[in-house]
């Protein structure tokens, strides 16, 4: 027996070829592609606000730990260090906090990518982008012959 579920996840509009009557197909086509378009500008959006928000948390991140290092070896006053040094500690310890829920975003924003179903524009990719034109190859004086030139005549 053959198993199809392995084709259940996948949406293609024209699987749905018999629609009411009174429905404008073209219409309905082409409201589902856009539908369809704008969900994936707004999954690529999101995707792109996780991304900066991560660069954004890594750079203020590495700020920190420049300050401690700075603050370790510029300041004289002890009691002015150590009251520096807990304040960024406070601060990476929030940071930390925060890198565990956004990791939680990332991991339900990469299960909903992966539960979406496939669709017309996320089937298949190009593999090659580039296309070669060969140039014709220049012809010598002796190639040039034609086939009355070259078989005479009834023969």
């Amino acid at each position: 027996m053959v198993d199809y579920s392995k084709w259940s996840h996948i949406d293609v509009s024209d699987d749905e070829d018999d629609t009411h009557p009174n429905i404008d197909t073209p219409s309905l086509f082409r409201w589902r592609h856009q539908a369809r378009v704008e969900r994936m500008d707004e999954q690529q959006k999101e995707r792109e606000r996780l991304q900066k928000e991560k660069d954004d948390r890594k750079k203020r991140l590495e700020q920190l730990k420049k300050l401690m290092e700075e603050t370790e070896t510029t300041e004289t006053d002890a009691e002015a260090v150590q009251k520096r040094l807990d304040q960024l500690h406070i601060e990476m310890g929030e940071l930390k906090k925060q890198d565990t829920h956004f990791k939680e975003k990332e991991e339900e924003l990469l299960k909903k990518e992966r539960l979406t179903p496939w669709n017309v524009d996320t089937l298949s990719h190009d593999g090659f982008t580039k296309t070669i034109i060969n140039k014709p190859k220049r012809q010598s004086k002796k190639a040039k012959t034609t086939w009355t030139t070259h078989f005479p005549l009834n023969s």
